[in-house]
Parts: structure tokens; sequence; C-alpha cells
């Protein structure tokens, strides 16, 4: 998808900034074809679309092609087994660890699949899949970058709206800590931000909040909870089923910024926790972890150096994109 959820208004969509863009940089634009499914089912329908993808696939005759993002059933499954002829076909997942119903029915169809979780990618292989590759989420490097400016937020949070993060962030200011909140459908409450501001923001804040939005889990969140009919809905309407290392640990840390952050397992293995991304092990350790990492500038400043250059080294999406590409080849 081109936009965001297939919507122009929303801009550009992840896939678009972080395996588009990053494969253009690695390969160039002109060997770099977008095919913006969504937009063509909506604009003419699931079999048009096909059709198009097939005669497009016929006419470039790709060395790879690569389905990322897959949204529901857009692909005729049939069709997507015929390219397997004429192109090495990869389904690139974001989402796999808790859509594992939708993941496992569509890598039938191709030659390749990845996952951005460790313990996903353990399981696939002891399991004995050999096709599987392991691509973390990553940062775009051209986008997501250190800059020289001076810090104007002590706390932010920049994410879209969910119960649990309201509840966290009533929690600390609570307790006397003021967050800059940035997302959509915060209503009142957070401004929503292009691209380029959220960089700023990643450098201009002290601490940047990453704050799970899929595990409700606290008995006082939930007992707040029922005091709301729109939090009982957003929860029972939640898809995710488990929490995930996400492009937020990339973003935040390819920045420069200090991120404190929920963990995840898996996370662990991408940075070195205490050494390279803060994290807390329950909320209500996090204003106590705020107050602290807000008094201790050279541990919180070092912490965000060495974040930065571990994303430097190994997590941009250029370098994954590569990896990818290079593997599909047998070219590693």
């Amino acid at each position: 998808m081109k936009y965001d959820y297939g919507v122009k208004e929303r801009g550009f969509s992840f896939e678009y900034y972080n395996v588009y863009l990053p494969l253009c940089d690695v390969f160039g634009a002109v060997n770099v074809i977008l095919f913006d499914y969504f937009s063509e089912v909506k604009q003419n329908g699931k079999t048009s679309m096909n059709n198009k993808m097939k005669e497009i696939i016929a006419a470039e005759k790709p060395d790879i092609s690569i389905f990322c993002l897959l949204w529901e059933d857009q692909f005729d499954e049939e069709t997507l087994s015929s390219l397997r002829d004429k192109t090495k076909t990869v389904i690139y997942f974001f989402d796999d660890p808790w859509r594992q119903k939708f993941a496992r029915h569509w890598i039938k169809y191709f030659d390749y699949f990845t996952t951005p979780d460790y313990y996903m990618l353990k399981q696939y292989e002891l399991e004995g899949f050999k096709n599987v590759i392991y691509s973390p989420f990553g940062f775009n490097s051209s986008i997501y970058k250190k800059l020289d400016i001076e810090k104007k937020y002590d706390v932010s949070f920049v994410g879209g709206y969910s119960p649990l993060r309201k509840w966290i962030i009533r929690h600390l200011e609570n307790e006397g800590i003021k967050v800059s909140v940035f997302g959509r459908d915060w209503s009142k409450r957070g401004k929503w931000i292009q691209q380029e501001e959220m960089v700023e923001v990643f450098n201009q804040s002290k601490i940047n909040l990453n704050l799970s939005n899929a595990v409700y889990t606290d008995p006082k969140f939930l007992l707040w909870s029922m005091h709301s009919y729109q939090n009982l809905r957003d929860i029972v309407l939640l898809r995710k089923t488990r929490e995930q290392v996400k492009g937020r640990h990339y973003e935040i840390n390819g920045c420069g910024g200090f991120q404190l952050s929920y963990f995840i397992p898996g996370l662990n293995m991408v940075y070195e926790i205490d050494k390279e991304i803060a994290v807390y092990e329950s909320i209500e350790r996090i204003p106590q972890l705020v107050r602290f990492f807000l008094e201790a500038d050279e541990l919180r400043n070092s912490i965000a150096e060495n974040g930065y250059k571990r994303s430097i080294e190994e997590h941009t999406a250029q370098s994954y994109m590569k990896r990818t590409v290079e593997r599909v080849l047998n070219k590693n």
C-alpha cells in the first residue's frame, strides 16, 4: 500500500517509508517498481488488480517480487502460485506474531517469507521451514536521523491512542510528570504530526516513551476501564493478541533519542538492555524511572548514544532490504 491504511489523506504508509524507499536507496529507484495493490482494488476491483499485477510481472520480468503487508484476501492464491514460474516471490510480514492464522495461510503461495520476530523465526525453524528470512522492522536511515537541536520536551510520547496508553499517561501526570503527546485519535489531547516533525520530537525529547498498546493485564487498568464504554469497546475490538518489537524501537534509537520502553522478549536480541535502551518492568515503575533518568544526564546520554551507534551499524531498513534480496538470490 502506498498510503497509510490505503487512505491518501493519511500520508504515505509505513511500508512505503521503510520497505519501498530503502529498496530504492540500495538498488536505485529505476530498478524498483511500486505496485499499489490497495488503490488498484479500490479503483478497479480485485480481479482487475490481480490481472494487472500479472501483466506487469510478465512485462518487466523482475528478479524478485515482494508482497508487503497483505491486508486481507485482495490477492488470488492461484495467481500468486502462478507467479513463481516467472519471478522469485517473497511475502514480507510485519505482524505475523499476532496474525498467525493469516500468515500460515499465505506462506504456502510464496518462495520465501519474512518475520520481524526472533522467536517466531526460531519457531518456524523448529517446524522445518527453510524459506523463512529474519527481517526486523529496522528504520529508514534516510529519514530517521540524529539532529543537532536542543531538547524541548522532558518526556514525550508519539503514537496512536489506546486506552492503556491513555491510562499510563494519566498515571504519570497524576505523579506530577508532564507528557507531551503526539499521535492519531487522541482528540484534543495529542497533536498528529508529520514524518519530519516526528523525527524532530525524537531528537528534542530527553525521554521518549515507547508504550505498549496490546497487553491489558494490569488489574488497576482493567478496573479503570470498566467506567468507560469506549475503553471497553476498544479492548474487545483489539485484534492484537501479543506484543512485539516494533518499528518505533528502531526509529527512536536511530534518531539518537533516549528511549524508555516496555520490555518484550526479543528486544534484548537487538538492543542491549540498560546500555542501549532502557525498559520498565511494570507500569508502576515508570514514574520512578522517568524521574531518575531526567536527573541522570550522563547515563541517559550514554544510553542514547550507544543505542544510536548500534542502530546505524546493524538496524537500518536499507541493510535489512539488502540482506533479504541477497538471501532470495542466493548471494549470502
